[in-house]
C-alpha cells in the first residue's frame, strides 16, 4: 500500500510540475508574443501546439498563426490559419489573413475564393474587392509577362536579408541583417543583440565596391551612421551626395515598463522608424546624423526618403495622423531658408486605407512605391505614377516579372536604364534579396490580344472610390481609382464582354454592362462612369442583365452579380423597400409565362434574402407576358435578340 501511495504521489508532482512548466512555457510565449518577438514566441506556442494537439486553446494558434505572419513565413502562416478555420470560435480575420498567405505563396484561386467567403461574410471589409482583383490580374500578368532582364545580385546577397539598394560615386549602398563584422570600421558599434522579431541582427549599411574589375568588395558604409544600436537605413542621397537623408529606429525612446502581477516588470511597446539627415565634413566623412524636424517617435514613424530630382521635394512614408489610413507617402517642400515645410499628404490618389511605402523617384520625376492597398500580385507590389507633391495619375504596377507573390519593393532606378528593387520572392538567396533590372519596363506597350481601347470618363462624386473593371470572360478584373477629370485609358480584347462595378466605401454601388463583340482594332470604348440618380418612391429600373435558362428559374452565377449589385445598393440605403417584377416574352401560352415569371421574381427575392437583405424589405411579382416593350406579341415575327427585350425584372422603389 506504501508504495502505491508513493507512485500516486510522484505521479500527482510530475503532473504538477508539467502543469507548471507549461504555464511558465505560456507565460514566456505571451510576454515575447507582446514585444513584438515573433520567431521566440512561435517555436515556444508550436512546442504547445505539439504537445496538446487538439486540445490547444485557439487563442495560441491564433498567435502562432500572427507570429508567423508577422515573420513573413507565409507558408507555416497559411498551415496554421488554415487549421484556425476549422474551429468554430476562430476570429472573424482568420479568413482574410489565410488568404493573404495563399496569395503570397501564389495559390491564386485558392487565394480568390478565400476572399470572396470572406467579402460575403464581411460585406462592409475594405480593401477586399481590390484583393480580389489582384489575384485575377496576377494570373493574366503570369500569363503575359513582361519583356524583362532580371538579376539576383548574387555578389551583394546573403542567406538573411539585403534590400535598400542605391547608386552611391563608384558602389552601390544598401542594408543588411547579415553582421559582417569583420567589415565594420573602427568607431562602429558592434551590436550583439538580435532582433527579436526575427532572431537576427539588426540591419546596417554597407557599401560594395563595384570599380575593380568587375568584384565586389563590401565595406561598413559609415561608422557615423553604423554606431546606431537597432536599425539602420535605406539611405538617399541629394545629387549632389553631400547630404544624406537616413531611417533610424529611435535609439533612445524610452519603451514604457508595464508591471504584471506574478512576473517581474515587462517592457511592451516598439521602437518608431525616425529619418536622420548626414552631412560630409571638409575630409568627406558622413557626420553624425541630426534628427528631421518632423519626427514624432512617441506617436508615430516617419522613414524611407525620396527626393526630387531638383532636391526641392522630399517624399517619404509616414503613419502620422490625417492620411488616408495605415502607411501614406508624404512630402515636403524646400524653403527659402533650405528647411523643409510642414509635411503634407500626397492624397488618395496614391494613398490608399492600407500601406503605401518605400518611396523613390526617378530621374524624369516618376513615383515609385510599393502598397498593398492597390490591386497587386502578392504583399507589397511595386507601383509607378506620374505627376509631383499631391496630382499624381492612377499608380501603374509593374507587373510581372518585376512583382510577384511575395512582397516587391524599394524600386529605384537611374538614366541610363538600370534599376534595383528587393523581393523575397521563391528562387532567391534567403529573405529578402536585391535584384537588378536592365531596363524600365514598358508599362503602356499593348499585350496581345488587347487590342480595343477603353476611355472611361469619371464623374465627380466617385473620388478615390474604387472603379472595377471586369472582364466576364476571364472571370478578372482591375480596380483603378476614381479620380474626377482624369480619364481611366486600357486595352480590351475583342469578343468580350465587361462589366464596370462601381464601390463607394468598401460597398458595390452600381454596374455598369458592355461588350467589345463585333468591334475591329482600333476602335475606341467610351464610357461614363457614374453612380446612377438618386431614387426615389414610385421609381423603376430594370436589372440588367439578370437573365435565366431556358424554361428555369434558379439563379445562375452571372445573375448572382447582378443581384449582388442589387443588395448592396440596398444595403447603401437601409429603410429602401423594393418589389421585383418579372416578365417573360410573348411566346408560350401566358398562363404559364404567368407562373415562371412568378417563380423568378420569387427565386430572384430568395436569393437576396440569403444573402443578408431583410424579408420585410423586398417581395415579388409576376406578370407574365404583359407589358411588352417592343412589338413582338403573339404571332409576331422577331428575332430572338427582340424576344429577349421583354424577357427582364424589374425594380420598383416603395418606399426610399
Amino acid at each position: 500500500m506504501r508504495s502505491i501511495l508513493t507512485l500516486l504521489s510522484l505521479f500527482f508532482i510530475i503532473q504538477i510540475a508539467r502543469a507548471q512548466e507549461q504555464k511558465s512555457l505560456l507565460t514566456q510565449a505571451d510576454v515575447l508574443y507582446d514585444k513584438y518577438e515573433y520567431a521566440r514566441a512561435a517555436s515556444m506556442y508550436k512546442r504547445i501546439a505539439e504537445k496538446k494537439k487538439d486540445k490547444t486553446p485557439t487563442a495560441v494558434l491564433v498567435k502562432l498563426a500572427d507570429c508567423y505572419r508577422g515573420m513573413d513565413d507565409y507558408k507555416d502562416a497559411a498551415d496554421w490559419y488554415s487549421q484556425l478555420l476549422s474551429r468554430s470560435d476562430a476570429p472573424a480575420d482568420t479568413r482574410f489573413y489565410y488568404a493573404e498567405a495563399l496569395k503570397n505563396l501564389g495559390r491564386y484561386e485558392e487565394a480568390k475564393a478565400a476572399f470572396q467567403q470572406y467579402a460575403q461574410a464581411n460585406p462592409q471589409a475594405p480593401g477586399v474587392q481590390a484583393r480580389i482583383a489582384g489575384c485575377d490580374s496576377a494570373v493574366y500578368w503570369m500569363q503575359y509577362p513582361l519583356n524583362a532582364s532580371i538579376r539576383n545580385e548574387t555578389r551583394l546577397n546573403s542567406s538573411r536579408s539585403d534590400w535598400g539598394a542605391t547608386r552611391y560615386p563608384g558602389s552601390v549602398v544598401f542594408m543588411s541583417d547579415t553582421l559582417m563584422k569583420d567589415r565594420l570600421k573602427p568607431g562602429s558599434r558592434f551590436n550583439r543583440n538580435d532582433y527579436g522579431r526575427t532572431r537576427r541582427a539588426f540591419y546596417t549599411l554597407y557599401s560594395a565596391d563595384t570599380s575593380k574589375n568587375g568584384a565586389v568588395y563590401i565595406d561598413d558604409f559609415s561608422p557615423a551612421l553604423n554606431h546606431s544600436r537597432y536599425h539602420v537605413g535605406p539611405v538617399t542621397f541629394d545629387k549632389s551626395f553631400h547630404t544624406g537623408y537616413v531611417t533610424l529606429t529611435d535609439p533612445d525612446r524610452k519603451i514604457p515598463t508595464v508591471k504584471t502581477k506574478g512576473r517581474r516588470p515587462v517592457k511592451y511597446g516598439y521602437r518608431r522608424l525616425e529619418l536622420y539627415t548626414t552631412v560630409k565634413d571638409t575630409n568627406q566623412q558622413w557626420m553624425a546624423p541630426q534628427p528631421f524636424q518632423y519626427n514624432k517617435a512617441d506617436q508615430y514613424s516617419v522613414g524611407h526618403a525620396a527626393l526630387s530630382p531638383d532636391d526641392q521635394i522630399l517624399y517619404f512614408a509616414s503613419d502620422m495622423p490625417g492620411g488616408q489610413g495605415g502607411t501614406d507617402i508624404w512630402y515636403c517642400e524646400r524653403q527659402a531658408d533650405g528647411k523643409w515645410s510642414t509635411p503634407v499628404n500626397c492624397g488618395p490618389s496614391i494613398n490608399t486605407a492600407d500601406e503605401e511605402e518605400f518611396p523613390t523617384v526617378g530621374p524624369d520625376g516618376t513615383l515609385y512605391f510599393s502598397s498593398t492597398g492597390w490591386p497587386g500580385m502578392g504583399g507589397f507590389d511595386m507601383f509607378r505614377s506620374t505627376g509631383s507633391k499631391s496630382q499624381w495619375s492612377t499608380p501603374q504596377n509593374l507587373r510581372y516579372p518585376y512583382n510577384s507573390p511575395g512582397d516587391d519593393f524599394y524600386y529605384t532606378n537611374y538614366a541610363d536604364g538600370g534599376a534595383y528593387f528587393a523581393s523575397n520572392r521563391s528562387g532567391g538567396l534567403g529573405g529578402d534579396d536585391i535584384y537588378s533590372v536592365a531596363e524600365i519596363p514598358l508599362i503602356n506597350q499593348p499585350l496581345t490580344p488587347l487590342t480595343i481601347p477603353f476611355v472611361g470618363k469619371v464623374c465627380p462624386p466617385l473620388r478615390g472610390q474604387c472603379i472595377y473593371i471586369y472582364n466576364r470572360q476571364r472571370d478578372m478584373g482591375w480596380c483603378f481609382s476614381g479620380d474626377p477629370d482624369r480619364n481611366i485609358q486600357l486595352t480590351l480584347e475583342k469578343e468580350t464582354d465587361y462589366v464596370i462595378r462601381i464601390h463607394e466605401n468598401g460597398r458595390r454601388v452600381d454596374s455598369i454592362e458592355f461588350n467589345t463583340r463585333g468591334m475591329k482594332d482600333g476602335e475606341t470604348v467610351f464610357k461614363d462612369i457614374c453612380v446612377e440618380k438618386k431614387l426615389h418612391t414610385g421609381d423603376k429600373f430594370i436589372l440588367q442583365n439578370l437573365n435565366y435558362d431556358y424554361d428555369k428559374w434558379n439563379i445562375r452565377p452571372d445573375a448572382a452579380l447582378v443581384l449582388d449589385s442589387l443588395a448592396d445598393i440596398l444595403r447603401a440605403h437601409p429603410t429602401m423597400r423594393v418589389r421585383l417584377v418579372a416578365y417573360t416574352d410573348s411566346r408560350g401560352s401566358s398562363a404559364y409565362n404567368l407562373q415562371l415569371s412568378r417563380k423568378r421574381a420569387a427565386s430572384a427575392v430568395q436569393y437576396l434574402i440569403a444573402h443578408g437583405i431583410d424579408k420585410n424589405r423586398i417581395s415579388s411579382a409576376g406578370r407574365g407576358d404583359t407589358n411588352l416593350l417592343n412589338r413582338c406579341k403573339k404571332g409576331v415575327k422577331c428575332s430572338d435578340a427582340e424576344h429577349e427585350v421583354n424577357r427582364r425584372t424589374e425594380v420598383e422603389i416603395l418606399h426610399e
